[in-house]
């Protein structure tokens, strides 16, 4: 079984999400004894978290010492367990080596998507993802309709991704993302993208009218296709 690398702790709530993923897809494939060999890098997000309202041009130099602190740990393959930072990855990727291979998050989405024929889907996560273009681009490329949100339900799901993070999950989370997801099924989407490593935490397909994406929960499963393949 080969080594799959994590970088985690941005935020460690939901670093949690990928370790049992990662285990659970090993034990379900190779049965009861076994688990994921699994490099965790987690890391403290504060100071890269910290510029998010301000100079986002401090944070690529952050993400790539990051980075190759969890490389050094000889992964076969690896994985970002957040979605906003995609965003910076795309301006130092050229930095990285391509072995081992990054499972991308938004790349394996786009590619879900199309492969189900969707035509319409939601995107939720932090106001970055919902509202800067890296993360809709590609999917709308691939000629998807992107929808979001309108202002003030976007800085509701941002309220509720900040306290998600800071590990505080509130009773009426989970009912206002089921009331959320519903109307704008209603308004033609076929499917949600949980754009935010935080959101399965209060978003299940038990109470999704439509399909539940969650771009970590297809990097688990595509690094686990690798490191067993």
């Amino acid at each position: 079984m080969k080594l799959i690398g994590i970088l985690g702790g941005t935020s460690w709530p939901s670093t949690v999400l990928p370790y049992r993923m990662l285990n659970e897809e090993v034990q379900r494939r190779l049965g009861a004894a076994h688990s994921a060999r699994i490099a965790l890098y987690s890391i403290d997000y504060a100071e890269i978290r910290g510029h998010y309202s301000g100079d986002w041009g401090r944070i690529p130099p952050l993400l790539l010492a990051e980075i190759r602190t969890l490389l050094s740990f000889k992964p076969d393959c690896w994985m970002i367990a957040n979605n906003t930072l995609h965003h910076v990855l795309a301006g130092i990727i050229h930095e990285l080596p391509a072995d081992p291979p990054l499972f991308h998050a938004i790349e394996l989405v786009r590619d879900h998507l199309v492969a189900r024929g969707y035509r319409k889907v939601l995107l939720l996560g932090t106001r970055f993802t919902m509202e800067h273009g890296y993360y809709a681009d590609p999917i709308r490329a691939a000629g998807i309709e992107v929808v979001t949100p309108d202002e003030s339900d976007r800085v509701r799901v941002g309220a509720i991704q900040s306290q998600l993070a800071d590990g505080t999950i509130e009773p009426d989370f989970a009912p206002w993302f089921a009331d959320l997801i519903a109307r704008h099924a209603g308004q033609g989407c076929e499917a949600v993208i949980a754009g935010c490593t935080e959101l399965p935490l209060v978003i299940a397909q038990e109470t999704s009218p439509i399909e539940v994406v969650d771009p970590l929960q297809l990097q688990c499963h595509a690094c686990v296709d690798f490191a067993l393949g």
